[in-house]
């Protein structure tokens, strides 16, 4: 059986030392121990040896990958999800569900310790980005939440008054209409994930550079 873990103080601890030694490849982690977004979930609430974080697709695990219960976790992973880094045996077992199907796929990452404020004012000072760019309020996070114009990464907020209380964004509109965004994925307390994302018809147009600037800069 597998159970969802409600994050009190005591769980939260739990989680933080269960996942210790996991790399840290974004702050998914840390959101779900802090409380902040995601779910957890074990074998046993009363004595749990296996953790499974989920935020989006995206998901951890940490405990014996060896075991019955571990297995039974496994076998349930949804497809077209991402296993990120676990602790030892995860990605092993992952293979022996999965053979072929798992993909692996890179990422990268990078550093905030050369970001420049004013190289950020300088590329918006000679934007040529076609697009009204607005900051997310409430209004405009329930906008696109939902309907045509829906961004997923914004579900992982409770509502729009939580993205517009936690969150930060900004979104390009051409006509009224969202055609670009960029906005905190995930939140906690030692910062954000920043997600970007424009419509294939106005890419390559700086609408991206307009937009992370001034989600960089706020």
């Amino acid at each position: 059986m597998i159970y969802e873990l409600e994050l009190t103080k005591a769980n939260r601890i739990l989680l933080a030392s269960a996942f210790h030694d996991v790399p840290r490849v974004d702050c998914s982690i840390p959101c779900v121990i802090e409380g902040q977004m995601g779910r957890a979930f074990v074998d046993d609430p009363a004595g749990p040896t296996i953790f499974h974080l989920v935020i989006g697709p995206f998901h951890y695990f940490a405990g014996p990958a060896v075991s019955p219960q571990a297995q039974a976790m496994m076998a349930n992973f949804p497809p077209y999800n991402l296993l990120m880094p676990s602790t030892a045996g995860w990605a092993e077992l992952a293979r022996q569900q999965f053979g072929e199907a798992l993909r692996t796929n890179v990422r990268h990452s990078f550093s905030s310790e050369a970001l420049s404020a004013g190289h950020l004012q300088q590329l918006l000072a000679a934007s040529t980005c076609p697009a009204q760019v607005a900051a997310i309020d409430e209004a405009l996070a329930a906008q696109l939440s939902s309907g045509p114009d829906a961004y997923l990464g914004l579900a992982d907020f409770d509502s729009p008054a939580d993205f517009a209380a936690r969150g930060v964004g900004y979104v390009a509109l051409v006509e009224d209409r969202p055609v670009g965004i960029a906005y905190s994925s995930l939140v906690y307390s030692q910062g954000i994930e920043v997600s970007i994302y424009v419509a294939e018809a106005y890419r390559r147009q700086g609408i991206a550079t307009a937009l992370a600037a001034n989600l960089l800069l706020a």
